[in-house]
């Protein structure tokens, strides 16, 4: 990308999760992360006064198209979480706009339920970044669709602005509903495939396993509350396939 890479972060949840692990997340972020990368938080039906340190806009008038969706689909019915199109249809906004609108080199999507229990260092950033060619950096899995929890996108790459805009018509014309699955993590997947986006994986050994952010390279600096984790606080020592040296897995 020549010079110096620029990042900035991005994450949204809704009150809820605010209380539940979004300022938990805010906090880890602040104590770990380079002063040079940026943070903001999409809102969900809070103010900004009620999460301190980051940048905070609403997701709802920031995005063209998430109530306009929420309001057609929201009494679909659904057999699980994989087809509930409207739940992960935030993050897909959060993305969307945050890709047009903040001036980085790299934009890095956190789960609010990410925790940062390690320093991450610009270099390490750097190495886990897409360049060149490749459009995304994701955890992807050999059996199933990505871990969407952490990915980065090179918002430099020539086509950054087309891969973007077909990942927004999934949603702003109902597209999604055509797929196999409905959520985030499937769609995104799809995108790349059929835009023929270049992926970097950061999976590692975790490629193999259900929970390949535990079980990669990233583990090393971060945490992925997944499901009934997010009460608990951590996630499990028996989602490593393997022993970790890092302090905070032993």
């Amino acid at each position: 990308m020549g010079g110096m890479t620029r990042f900035a972060a991005i994450s949204t949840f809704n009150r809820a999760g605010l209380d539940l692990y979004g300022r938990r997340m805010v906090r880890s972020f602040h104590e770990h992360w380079p002063r040079e990368v940026s943070l903001r938080v999409y809102s969900e039906g809070w103010d900004a006064l009620d999460c301190f340190g980051p940048e905070v806009v609403d997701l709802a008038s920031a995005s063209p198209w998430l109530d306009a969706f929420k309001s057609r689909n929201r009494k679909k019915a659904f057999r699980g979480f994989r087809w509930d199109a409207v739940r992960f249809s935030h993050k897909a906004a959060a993305v969307c706009h945050a890709a047009r609108t903040i001036d980085a080199d790299v934009l890095i999507w956190l789960d609010g339920d990410i925790f940062t229990h390690a320093p991450v260092a610009i270099a390490e950033l750097d190495a886990l970044a897409p360049i060149g060619d490749e459009w995304i950096s994701w955890l992807d899995r050999e059996s199933m669709y990505p871990e969407c929890g952490f990915y980065m996108l090179n918002r430099r790459h020539e086509k950054h602005l087309e891969f973007l805009s077909a990942f927004d018509a999934m949603y702003a014309t109902d597209a999604l509903y055509g797929l196999a699955e409905y959520h985030d993590s499937y769609v995104l997947q799809q995108i790349v495939a059929r835009e023929r986006a270049v992926a970097k994986s950061l999976s590692g050994a975790g490629r193999a396993t259900s929970h390949p952010l535990v079980n990669g390279p990233l583990g090393r600096w971060f945490d992925h509350l997944k499901g009934n984790r997010k009460r608990e606080g951590r996630s499990r020592l028996s989602d490593l396939h393997a022993p970790r040296q890092e302090g905070y897995w032993r």
